[in-house]
């Protein structure tokens, strides 16, 4: 028997309505006025303090507290003791930054002004991050700006003429149990640490990401700029575990922001309780 389109998709809302009949309604109830009732209608979990225990090295699940400081290098302060390979066009705008800062008017940290950090500048994190994974992609949650980054892990490919984005387009595939990004098309706006470290928009991140042990995460972070770097600068990040029940939380830069941007691109800082 043949069935027309108009009669099929009769016959199918007929079905939906048959079965959305067939439901019954939730009984009606009572809820809880206050946040003391309220947190009584959920089941707590006894063990939920226990630390988590990753289900495979390809398990990154958990909330990550970066280690050894803000600087790009870890434990080396955000500052010229960086030693960047830069071209002399880019250490030129660096010393412009250094000197701007060294006369009190510091520059080249758009995060003053509540703009995202940007890619790979999120993995350097002042706060926590939260990552949550699946079979086909990796999100980094940065409590930071509450920004969000994706490594695609479906094969999907990476457009080279694609719009330049804060974090930039990230893919990855696992090589054994170590994670391998590669992330292109960055916001050349942004920059390595709040010293105003600069890069261009050329600029190709390449990671390799590795659980170390249940409580530790490696990042291994190679950048390749063609404009702002003389050749390859490799540095590894290291994150711990945060202890169970540890979030992240909200972060909204402009209910708290203390760092208006003149004209001029100098970074104020309004101190609270100041007078006008």
């Amino acid at each position: 028997m043949t069935v027309s389109r108009g009669a099929a998709f009769g016959l199918a809302v007929a079905m939906c309505a048959a079965g959305a009949a067939a439901t019954a309604a939730p009984a009606p109830r009572d809820y809880p006025a206050d946040f003391a009732g309220a947190a009584k209608t959920q089941p707590a979990n006894p063990n939920w303090k226990q630390p988590y225990k990753p289900t495979s090295k390809r398990d990154f699940t958990g909330v990550w507290q970066a280690q050894g400081g803000i600087g790009w290098t870890p434990g080396v302060p955000p500052g010229p003791k960086q030693n960047p390979p830069l071209t002399p066009e880019y250490a030129a705008i660096f010393k412009m930054h250094q000197d701007n800062a060294a006369a009190g008017k510091p520059t080249g940290d758009i995060t003053a002004a509540c703009l995202p950090q940007g890619m790979p500048r999120i993995m350097t994190m002042t706060y926590p991050m939260e990552i949550v994974m699946n079979g086909r992609q990796v999100n980094i949650f940065a409590e930071w700006q509450e920004q969000t980054r994706r490594i695609y892990l479906d094969g999907r490919p990476l457009d080279p003429d694609a719009d330049a984005t804060y974090n930039g387009q990230s893919t990855g595939h696992w090589e054994g149990d170590v994670l391998v990004a590669t992330t292109i098309s960055l916001h050349p706006d942004t920059n390595l640490e709040s010293s105003g470290l600069p890069k261009s928009d050329k600029m190709i991140v390449y990671e390799r990401i590795w659980l170390e042990d249940d409580s530790t995460l490696k990042d291994e972070i190679t950048l390749v700029d063609p404009k702002a770097l003389t050749r390859p600068w490799t540095v590894t990040k290291t994150y711990r575990r945060g202890d169970p029940g540890f979030s992240v939380m909200q972060y909204v830069c402009l209910e708290n922001n203390r760092n208006p941007v003149s004209a001029d691109g100098a970074i104020g800082v309004v101190l609270q309780g100041a007078k006008p």
